[in-house]
């Protein structure tokens, strides 16, 4: 190979090489740096999945503090209710019989009224207790499903990680080429003993 091909050599192929060799691995550090603040988005979305599954647990706790309210201030009524029928039987029964009759029948139309909304706080307990373990369930698959990709996460750091050594790698080798080639081209360069003579 004569002194001009080495020339060109040095000007175009290898310095080329050596700059696609530096862009790649500039590529790989902002694939890096993407995969970092996606890790970051996902932790993120992890923390709200927990809030959301402790707000779910507090309004069921307060559905069921409702409906224990509800039946207390009921049974406090029906006491009141049969405390003030008996005081009313026991001093103007033959008065008020007639009364007494009617006042039964509204008191039994409120208590099967009052029996009816108890049902339906039931009903409401149950289809919210379904819909909060739905949700749960959601919220528990949503948390695998984060789980799987930080770790495919963590597995393609560690591959970018391998990348970059190995371009590194590359990086110096090419630059030792160079180096070689560039003593080579002063060796060569350089006039032989019988030349001189």
């Amino acid at each position: 190979m004569s002194e001009i091909e080495y020339v060109e050599l040095e000007e175009e192929i290898l310095p080329a090489l050596a700059v696609g060799v530096r862009r790649l691995s500039d590529g790989v550090r902002g694939l890096k740096l993407q995969v970092e603040t996606l890790n970051k988005q996902i932790s993120e979305l992890k923390e709200e999945s927990s809030k959301l599954a402790r707000l779910l647990e507090t309004n069921k706790r307060l559905v069921d503090d409702e409906r224990r309210t509800m039946i207390e201030q009921y049974e406090e009524f029906t006491k009141l209710t049969s405390e003030l029928l008996n005081k009313m039987q026991s001093n103007v029964k033959a008065v008020l019989d007639l009364e007494l009759s009617s006042l039964g029948s509204k008191l039994s139309t409120l208590s099967n009224n009052v029996d009816s909304m108890i049902k339906d706080i039931e009903a409401f307990k149950l289809e919210e207790k379904e819909r909060s373990l739905q949700t749960i369930e959601e919220v528990k698959y949503l948390k695998e499903e984060i789980l799987e990709l930080k770790s495919k996460i963590n597995e393609m750091s560690l591959l970018i990680y391998s990348l970059e050594l190995k371009l590194s790698e590359i990086e110096q080798k090419v630059t030792n080429n160079l180096t070689e080639v560039k003593l080579l081209m002063v060796s060569g360069a350089r006039p032989s003993p019988s030349e001189t003579s």
